[in-house]
């Protein structure tokens, strides 16, 4: 199997970054030791229930667990202690459920990374394939065949992209090089009020600046649903990352730069969360 057009998003190409840098470059490498050295995470083993403290930057594996379980946990907790911040027994639910969806995505990336896959020759055979890349990589058959899946996935939706001829006249949005916030109303939804946001901020102001100000109104750029894919790697912005006042948002970069660690730059709002802070502050959407 090969997958030419398979493209990289920017928390594998993060991860990726820090595994050459480790010289951690073949599927053996990927030592559960080694990699906590890597990323100077002090990695423990006792008889309890695996966790991680992301602020002491330690995770403890229960050593009973069978060798691939212990792997998968070992990298969700990974993505915890790197890219998390917060005790998740204090948290509301939409900022633990992003936490954790973000942990899965960094699961699937940081065990089975693409540039060690698109160096193996894989079978062709499904089945096969996912019984090699669980060899392979020391984890359970599930997580390769999920694995597997989305990497095919985006290899089709890549190629289905390039095989596209823009229709004459028709305007592709291209990521900008400023911040710019964009309006996406969903035809589905309801059109008073998008149904989300879409953010892309300069790297200038993610260094400089501790928050980012702007309001829901017709000054706006829209975007329509052929332009998304510009986007395709937005993370997710939770009510808890945003605040209001006087009828303007603040979005806490700071917030965003800690979880992320400055390796994304686009970001998606879903109005459900801007509700939810409007809400908290005493304003309502009508």
């Amino acid at each position: 199997m090969i997958f030419p057009n398979y493209y990289e998003t920017t928390l594998e190409q993060w991860i990726s970054d820090r595994y050459r840098i480790n010289n951690i470059i073949h599927p053996e490498d990927l030592d559960l030791d080694r990699i906590s050295d890597a990323f100077l995470v002090d990695l423990q083993y006792d008889q309890c229930p695996p966790f991680s403290d992301n602020e002491d930057r330690v995770i403890f594996l229960n050593k009973k667990d069978p060798y691939p379980i212990a792997r998968m946990v070992f990298f969700h907790e990974l993505c915890h202690v790197l890219r998390h911040a917060g005790d998740q027994r204090r948290m509301n639910k939409l900022f633990r459920d992003g936490q954790e969806a973000d942990a899965k995505a960094f699961m699937l990336y940081a065990s089975m990374p693409y540039y060690m896959i698109s160096q193996l020759d894989i079978p062709e055979n499904q089945s096969d394939a996912i019984y090699y890349l669980a060899k392979t990589f020391r984890v359970p058959p599930k997580l390769a065949k999920q694995r597997l899946l989305q990497i095919q996935r985006r290899e089709l939706q890549s190629t289905l992209m390039l095989s596209q001829t823009p229709i004459a006249g028709e305007v592709l949005i291209d990521v900008p090089a400023e911040t710019q916030i964009y309006a996406y109303y969903d035809p589905a939804g309801n059109l008073e009020y998008p149904s989300q946001l879409i953010l892309h901020i300069d790297e200038h102001t993610l260094h400089t600046c501790d928050e980012l100000l702007f309001s829901i109104d017709d000054s706006l750029a829209h975007i329509d649903e052929s332009e998304l894919q510009a986007f395709a790697n937005c993370q997710p912005v939770l009510s808890d990352d945003l605040d209001y006042k006087d009828g303007k948002f603040s979005l806490k970069l700071g917030q965003l730069t800690s979880r992320y660690r400055y390796a994304a730059q686009s970001f998606v709002i879903q109005m459900k969360e801007l509700k939810t802070v409007m809400e908290f502050h005493g304003a309502y959407c009508t």
